[in-house]
C-alpha cells in the first residue's frame, strides 16, 4: 500500500477511539472497551512510523502486543452485550500465549511464525464472543455487529492461514502482499466493525434515554409519558378493551409528616412493588405522580379487575407497615372502571376510575369503588360488598 494510505489507518482507528470515548463519557460502559480497543489498533498500525525513525525489533513486539490487546478489548466489548466477562481467564490466556509466541518468533527471526501467532491469537480472541453471541441476535443491531465481528475473525483466520503464500522467506514485510492485504482488509472490515459498534452503542444510548424519560425512578414504573406511549402501542382498536384501576395511598401527607420523606418514598415503592407483582402479563402499571398509581388490565372485565384491586389493597394494609417497621397501619383507596363501547378514548375510562377513587375516599377510604361498567352478572360474581366497600 502507499505510504499515504498506511498513514490513514492509524488516523481512522484513533478517530473511532475518540468517538467511543465520547459515548463512554455518557455512561455507555461498553463504549469504553471499544474506545481502548481502537486506540490500541491505531497504535499497532502506527508502529511502522516509529520503526522507520528508530529501527529495533522491540517495535515488532510492541505492535504484536497492541494488536493482541486491541482484540482482547474487542472481545470484552462484544461480550458486554451478550455475556459479560465470559471465559475471561481463557481469553487472557489466549492473549498472553499469542504475545509469548510472537516474542519467541522475533527472537528466532521467524517473521512468518510471528504473523501466524498474532493472526490466530486475534482470531481466537474475537471468536469467543461470537460463540456467546449467536443466541442473542433478536435485535438487528446485534445481528449487524455479529456479522461485522465475524468478517474480522474470518479475515484474521484466512490471513494467518495463508502467510506462507503472502510472505515469502526473506521478503521485506512493508512491501509484501501480506502487508497490502492486512491494511486493505483492515480498512474495509475495521471500518464496518467500527460503524456497526458505533450504531449499536448509539441505539443503546437512545434507548436508555427513552427509558429514563418514560420510567419513574422511585417506583420503577412508567410515568405519565411512559403510560401514554404504552397505551398507544396496545394492539387492536383506538380504544382498547379492558379495565382501569386508579389507587392512592390514604393520608400520605401524615405518613411523610410522621416518618419523613425517605420513609414515605419507601411506602410508595412498596405499593408500586405490589402493583407490579399483581399485574398479569400485558398489563400496564404507572405512577401518575405523588402517591397515585394506575393499572390498566387489557381484556379484563370488572369482576376480574376488582379481585386484582382488592388483593393489592388487602396486601398493602396487612403487610407493608410491618415490613417497613411503622407503628401505624397503612391503607390505600381504589377506583375502578371498564372501557365502554361509546368511549372516544381510554382517557374517559381513566377519568371514571379517578372519580370512583374520590368516591372511595369520601366513603371512608381503604376500599374499592366502581364507576359504571358493572353488569349484573359481574356484581353477582364479586359481591356488592367486596367490590364497593372492600
Amino acid at each position: 500500500m502507499g505510504e499515504n494510505f498506511a498513514f490513514f489507518l492509524p488516523i481512522m482507528m484513533a478517530s473511532f477511539g475518540f468517538m467511543f470515548l465520547l459515548l463512554w463519557s455518557s455512561r455507555v460502559r461498553a463504549a469504553g472497551y471499544w474506545s481502548a480497543a481502537f486506540f490500541c489498533i491505531a497504535g499497532g498500525f502506527a508502529v511502522p512510523a516509529g520503526y522507520a525513525a528508530f529501527p529495533s525489533v522491540l517495535w515488532s513486539l510492541l505492535a504484536d502486543m497492541l494488536f493482541a490487546t486491541g482484540f482482547l478489548l474487542f472481545s470484552e466489548a462484544l461480550l458486554q452485550r451478550w455475556r459479560p466477562r465470559w471465559l475471561a481467564g481463557t481469553r487472557l490466556a489466549i492473549w498472553g500465549g499469542s504475545i509469548l509466541l510472537c516474542w519467541a518468533a522475533i527472537v528466532r527471526g521467524n517473521l512468518q511464525l510471528e504473523l501466524v501467532a498474532s493472526d490466530f491469537g486475534c482470531f481466537l480472541l474475537i471468536g469467543v464472543p461470537l460463540v456467546a453471541g449467536k443466541d442473542h441476535l433478536a435485535r438487528w443491531p446485534d445481528r449487524v455487529l455479529f456479522g461485522a465481528a465475524f468478517l474480522v475473525a474470518l479475515d484474521n483466520l484466512a490471513r494467518g492461514s495463508t502467510v506462507p503464500l503472502t510472505l515469502t522467506s526473506g521478503a521485506d514485510f512493508s512491501s509484501s502482499q501480506y502487508a497490502f492485504l492486512m491494511q486493505a482488509l483492515a480498512c474495509v472490515f475495521g471500518l464496518f466493525l467500527a460503524l456497526a459498534a458505533l450504531c449499536a452503542n448509539v441505539i443503546d444510548l437512545l434507548a436508555r434515554y427513552q427509558r429514563e424519560a418514560w420510567i419513574d425512578p422511585l417506583s420503577g414504573l412508567l410515568n405519565r409519558r411512559g403510560l401514554d406511549a404504552a397505551l398507544a402501542k396496545l394492539p387492536g382498536s383506538a380504544v382498547p378493551d379492558g379495565s382501569v384501576i386508579v389507587c392512592d395511598i390514604d393520608h400520605f401527607k401524615a405518613v411523610n409528616d410522621a416518618f419523613g420523606h425517605a420513609q414515605g418514598d419507601q411506602v410508595i415503592a412498596a405499593l408500586a412493588a405490589l402493583l407490579h407483582r399483581a399485574a398479569p402479563q400485558g398489563a400496564i402499571v404507572a405512577r401518575l405522580g405523588g402517591e397515585e398509581f394506575l393499572l390498566f388490565l387489557p381484556g379484563m372485565n370488572a369482576a376480574q379487575a376488582a379481585h386484582v384491586a382488592n388483593d393489592v389493597r388487602e396486601s398493602f394494609a396487612e403487610d407493608v407497615s410491618a415490613e417497613l417497621a411503622l407503628d401505624r397501619r397503612l391503607t390505600a383507596s381504589f377506583g375502578l372502571s371498564t372501557v365502554q363501547r361509546g368511549d372516544a378514548s381510554i382517557d374517559e375510562a381513566i377519568r371514571r376510575a379517578d372519580e370512583a377513587l374520590y368516591d372511595a375516599k369520601a366513603r371512608g377510604r381503604n376500599r374499592l369503588s366502581v364507576r359504571r361498567a358493572l353488569a349484573s352478572s359481574d356484581l353477582a360474581a364479586i359481591g356488592m360488598g367486596r367490590a364497593i366497600n372492600g
